[in-house]
């Protein structure tokens, strides 16, 4: 599946909690265009792996060991003299932009602390890597970009680093649906309804547009024109699905306990998926990640510490209907 800009989003949301607070503890370059950072933090360890590569560009942890080469290139050389001990205090994304920046805290050459940003471009065969210093200025990258390849945009040491040009559209997620209402009426009639969104809004990608053009209309051949003004207006007010981390849990407990183990769950937002009977009631429960440990204490309180929860899994659901 292509990383477009809201699958980027999610990735990110989802790395931020495992990666803030942890140090570079090394830097290596396995491929050209392949970066991956050994971190590490109190009581947790891993790899971080970033591609700028052209046909796969990506973030993600990995537990691959990979290969180095014996002479490591450049680019990772000065990476590991900026880099190295610094400690990950945050990554941002521009809205509905394919980049991320990872900031740190760093030391300079004169033991003075000072923020290095790494920012990873996924922008398919403009996918670079780039390394910033406390000024904004490059430092270096991983593609470097002069005037006679982009007019538009260099990317070159010594240069203030700025963003990617505006591809002028709209923000899907910002965009209100009285907005929504008028593009629609105003689209051309013989477009699909998915190549409507991808020239409109930024950050979807091809395949995330005919899906949603599917799961709206059941197909996605359907012309625009097809539709009448009130169903382009359905289409507009429809909202979104906002996503949401959900835990599943499994909690046994005495039958004496059940229905008020169960009105713990339901009253943090939760649900009561599966129950077994035996010996006790064993009870697969669903809830919303962030009240998991408040539901762990009003157990261990209720029970004076007899009945435990054990997390078994965590996921993103979607959850109610949002305007966009």
């Amino acid at each position: 599946m292509p990383i477009d800009a809201l699958f980027l989003t999610a990735v990110t949301r989802e790395l931020t909690d495992t990666l803030i607070g942890c140090r570079v503890d090394k830097v290596q370059q396995p491929e050209r265009d392949t970066l991956l950072l050994s971190l590490r933090s109190p009581g947790t360890s891993c790899r971080l792996l970033l591609s700028a590569s052209s046909n796969h560009p990506r973030i993600h942890l990995t537990e691959e060991a990979m290969e180095n080469p014996a002479q490591p290139p450049m680019f990772c050389m000065l990476l590991r003299k900026h880099l190295t001990g610094g400690r990950i205090v945050s990554l941002t994304q521009p809205p509905m932009e394919r980049l991320v920046d990872l900031c740190l805290d760093c030391t300079d050459e004169m033991g003075e602390p000072v923020q290095k940003h790494l920012v990873l471009e996924l922008m398919g065969r403009n996918s670079n890597l780039i390394l910033l210093g406390g000024d904004g200025r490059i430092l270096d990258c991983m593609r470097r970009v002069d005037f006679e390849m982009s007019e538009q945009r260099q990317v070159l040491p010594g240069l203030f680093y700025h963003l990617p040009p505006a591809q002028g559209k709209l923000d899907p997620l910002a965009a209100e649906p009285e907005t929504l209402a008028v593009l629609l009426r105003n689209a051309a009639d013989e477009k699909k309804l998915d190549q409507w969104l991808l020239d409109t809004f930024g950050g979807l990608s091809p395949l995330v547009c005919r899906e949603l053009s599917f799961e709206l209309l059941g197909s996605v051949d359907v012309l625009l024109g097809a539709l009448g003004a009130s169903a382009r207006d359905a289409l507009a007010a429809a909202g979104a699905a906002e996503m949401g981390l959900w835990a599943t849990a499994d909690i046994p407990c005495p039958y004496a306990l059940f229905e008020r183990v169960r009105g713990e769950v339901t009253a943090l937002g939760g649900t009561v998926d599966e129950a077994e009977y035996g010996a006790d009631i064993r009870l697969r429960v669903s809830l919303p990640a962030q009240t998991a440990e408040t539901l762990r204490g009003r157990l261990t309180e209720l029970s004076a510490g007899s009945v435990a929860m054990t997390v078994t899994a965590e996921e993103y659901r979607p959850g109610g209907r949002v305007e966009i």
